[in-house]
């Protein structure tokens, strides 16, 4: 399953906040209609004139927001010194670094695995499946049964519970990465580019030989699957065993991994077999010079783990709470003018669509084709609503 989204974001990927006003959104109305043609398009302008105003509201809530600090002072941090700064922001600035997010980022607050502790739970419902959890898989033939349990789960419930989770993934798409490799079962990190209507392309494993075309745009891989979409996930022995012997990483998404210099891992458990099975599907055997390839998070892997991890993939660990490393990661960026501020870019594509719709309403004279304009202005509606449900007060 491939979505894309069609917002656009130009330049250096900031976008700067300006005023949004009514003044900005002119809909000429001529007077020579037909009645039900000129009701229509007055209609649509006293749609466009409220998401203007809404936007405007918004804008305003937000100007007085601060800038993030361009100066940022380096922590006396052995796990902060051990990453190759610079190095990582060149990385980014060129679309040369590759995001892998693991399931292990969704805690509660206690800090237990949100997947794990569902996944517990659903098996006190089932007689005849058990969640193995140091092998990280359900019992043979689970899947189907846990189908409908899971996708209510992860459509409906578990958004509500990852609040610390989908905090970190919302500073992360503040990070100019252009491909994000997710082997979590839910989409959290697709929401949020949606949410806030960044450009990109998401894919979901499904099953099928998938492709992918060049394009210019940040790419989503759910490599596993899509439980908040369908249900489906990679969650027994045998699915996974199938998986590995099917498998077709899309060509588009293998070409920017083999392209990429820098490779960051958080939230991952590479204790699990599998984790470090994928690494060998992804080729990372295949090491190259003059990048950096980074997994973080507290060290609790075993020693000889580590170093066959290192050895075999070229992959060192930074040993850091995923919080703070995000946090450094955010700072860096923000002093190197690559930070992207979600808020602002929302606001601006849905202003400049209402432009772009205000255009089409002035121009069009056909009922059939105001209605299709009508949908276009709706779609946009729904976004300013849903993204005034979490703004700030």
């Amino acid at each position: 399953m491939m979505t894309m989204n069609t917002s656009n974001i130009t330049g250096d990927k900031n976008v700067v906040l300006q005023d949004i006003t009514a003044r900005d959104v002119i809909i000429n109305i001529a007077n020579d209609l037909p009645p039900d043609v000129k009701l229509k398009k007055q209609s649509l302008k006293a749609m466009v004139d409220t998401m203007v105003e809404d936007l405007s509201q918004l804008s305003q809530q937000y100007a007085a927001d601060p800038a993030p600090a361009g100066e940022f002072e380096p922590p006396d941090d052995p796990a902060y010194a051990s990453v190759k700064w610079r190095k990582l922001m060149q990385a980014l600035r060129h679309d040369g670094c590759v995001l892998f997010i693991g399931p292990e980022i969704s805690v509660d607050g206690q800090g237990s695995s949100l997947h794990r502790s569902f996944y517990k739970e659903l098996t006190e419902d089932f007689d005849d499946i058990e969640y193995i959890e140091n092998e990280g898989f359900f019992t043979p033939d689970a899947d189907e049964e846990i189908l409908y349990d899971v996708l209510d789960y992860y459509s409906k419930v578990f958004p509500g519970k990852n609040q610390s989770g989908r905090q970190l993934l919302e500073q992360l798409a503040q990070v100019p990465f252009n491909l994000i490799i997710s082997l979590c079962p839910d989409d959290t990190i697709q929401q949020i580019y949606n949410d806030y209507d960044l450009d990109h392309i998401f894919l979901a494993h499904d099953g099928t030989r998938q492709q992918v075309d060049e394009v210019e745009v940040p790419i989503i891989y759910n490599i596993l699957g899509n439980a908040a979409s369908n249900g489906r996930y990679i969650f027994t022995h045998e699915n996974f065993y199938h998986y590995l012997s099917k498998v077709s990483i899309p060509a588009g998404i293998k070409k920017r991994i083999q392209d990429a210099t820098h490779l960051l891992f958080i939230g991952f458990d590479f204790d699990k077999w599998y984790n470090r099975l994928l690494l060998f599907i992804l080729d990372f055997e295949q090491k190259k010079g003059g990048g950096s390839r980074m997994i973080v998070g507290n060290k609790t892997i075993r020693h000889d783990i580590e170093l066959f991890i290192e050895k075999q993939f070229n992959i060192t660990f930074v040993d850091n709470a995923f919080a703070s490393f995000v946090q450094w990661l955010v700072q860096n960026a923000a002093q190197e003018g690559i930070l992207r501020n979600l808020t602002q870019t929302f606001l601006q594509n849905n202003f400049r669509k209402l432009q772009t719709i205000s255009n089409k309403i002035s121009d069009e004279d056909k009922l059939e084709e105001l209605a299709a304009i009508e949908a276009q202005a709706v779609s946009v509606g729904q976004k300013i609503a849903q993204f005034k449900k979490h703004a700030k007060p």
